[in-house]
């Protein structure tokens, strides 16, 4: 008997729209699995059934595992997002590190990371998903930086890229090599320490 959300979608003519309800709980189970088994031990039979959704609703949205992992990387929810109410370079770094702290604690994701980074690292369209899925972030982050520098906070000399590798570093190593992961309690210490270096 299949799920709700999937006798929910038969009903209509075949040009109907795409349930992004099904897209969703696929996505959410794949990075889930990844976590307890790998990449390469994961399968669309595994992630239909963890989704609650059948096989052939998995199979008609996507060709390949490696499919549902571009869509993961395609999904804002699997990255840090925009933030709200931002007046200065240091309100920006805390609320990012802030929102990334509150995703890495809800959910286990050591391996889960691991294994999307492999995966953006082996297959380009994945790796080009990811940047895409990124770059709003960190263009804004790259104009507080200039902000930052023509008020006076940050050095003329520091490179920008730099600042936002080293504040995002900081949550994405001691996830992947120590297993810890960020907690908000850390944030705004780890964000004054990276712009006391830069200022």
């Amino acid at each position: 008997m299949g799920s709700t959300v999937e006798r929910h979608q038969r009903p209509g003519s075949p040009g109907r729209p795409r349930d992004r309800s099904i897209d969703a709980a696929v996505v959410d189970a794949c990075v889930e699995l990844l976590d307890e088994v790998g990449r390469h031990r994961l399968s669309r039979d595994q992630i239909a059934r963890r989704a609650g959704v059948s096989l052939p609703a998995v199979n008609r949205r996507f060709a390949s595992v490696d499919d549902i992992l571009l869509a993961v990387a395609r999904t804002p929810g699997s990255v840090p997002q925009r933030p709200e109410g931002i007046d200065s370079l240091r309100s920006f770094l805390v609320a990012s590190l802030t929102a990334t702290a509150r995703y890495l604690e809800a959910r286990p994701s050591r391996r889960a990371a691991s294994e999307l980074l492999a995966a953006a690292a082996g297959d380009e369209r994945i790796g080009s998903a990811f940047e895409s899925t990124l770059a709003g972030l960190r263009a804004e982050g790259l104009a507080w930086v200039e902000h930052a520098r023509a008020r006076g906070e940050v050095g003329a000399e520091v490179d920008g890229e730099a600042l936002l590798d080293l504040a995002a570093g900081a949550a994405y190593y001691r996830l992947l090599w120590r297993g810890v992961a960020l907690t908000e309690k850390q944030v705004e210490p780890l964000v004054d320490l990276i712009l006391t270096g830069a200022s």
